[in-house]
């Protein structure tokens, strides 16, 4: 995109972490937010914080996993702000541990957010996205969605899938005044962990909540990778070393996780 002063973003998730920092750095380039979370809290808080850099915020509950809410956005945004620019597809929830041991209500439950709800984003705005003169889509994927990690296959599962449905949909829009990126994060600290299901979901929250977690760089190199995206139309960003090195090993190695799995399968024995 050209620009982004005077244009609006819809970002979903928006109440925290990536969201959150996304959100106030688009408004630090005179964005204005539709600001798109479950948690009322959570977005009203992100409101505050962008109104304060002199930009307009509206926030929207919403599931993003519920199809018939998120088709609900466009026309409610539309009435708050008058056009649609971006689309931030960031909402997210994770799980850990062996695939034999998750339970499928959880899986669904994480395709629910992850993958469909960056389908049903996608879905609702696309048409107001093509009547503007220029606009762009941001999906956030994972460096899982590079490379499939043991005890992540799940989570793997979800962000993989947004990768591909990502570098599809671009190619369909190369065409038109739609941009489409990819943002592949490594580990941040984003506050995902605390909701993380599945065998392992109880101690990625025990490391989330500790002191070790002051150790993860915060998200905000993720939110400047995809304000970068938007800016320079970019396929993809990969963000973070470990991010960096699942990539370089996904495509020297491809396939190649049994060692990874050897280490995790020991880690997991170990609680």
């Amino acid at each position: 995109m050209q620009q982004l002063a005077g244009r609006v973003a819809v970002v979903t998730g928006a109440g925290s972490g990536i969201g959150r920092v996304t959100a106030e750095r688009l408004a630090a380039r005179g964005c204005h937010l539709a600001l798109v979370d479950v948690s009322p809290g959570g977005v009203e808080t992100t409101a505050d914080a962008v109104r304060r850099l002199g930009v307009s915020a509206s926030t929207h509950l919403a599931d993003v996993s519920d199809a018939e809410r998120v088709g609900e956005l466009p026309d409610e945004v539309l009435a708050a702000h008058g056009a649609v620019h971006v689309l931030v597809n960031n909402a997210g929830v994770t799980s850990a541990g062996a695939f034999a041991e998750e339970r499928l209500e959880d899986v669904r439950w994480m395709v629910g957010v992850n993958l469909w709800g960056v389908v049903h984003g996608c879905h609702a705005f696309l048409p107001t996205l093509l009547a503007q003169d220029e606009a762009h889509i941001v999906n956030v994927s994972s460096m899982t969605g590079l490379l499939g990690l043991p005890h992540n296959a799940a989570y793997a599962l979800t962000k993989g899938a947004v990768r591909s449905f990502t570098e599809g949909l671009r190619g369909e829009l190369v065409t038109t005044g739609v941009g489409v990126s990819a943002i592949f994060p490594g580990t941040h600290r984003t506050g995902i962990t605390s909701g993380a299901r599945g065998a392992e979901g109880e101690r990625i929250r025990r490391l989330g909540s500790s002191r070790l977690s002051a150790l993860v760089p915060p998200p905000s190199r993720v939110a400047k990778a995809i304000v970068k995206a938007i800016e320079r139309d970019r396929a993809r960003m990969v963000v973070g070393p470990d991010a960096r090195v699942l990539d370089l090993a996904a495509r020297v190695a491809p396939g190649r996780t049994g060692l990874v799995g050897r280490a995790t399968s020991r880690l997991a024995t170990k609680h």
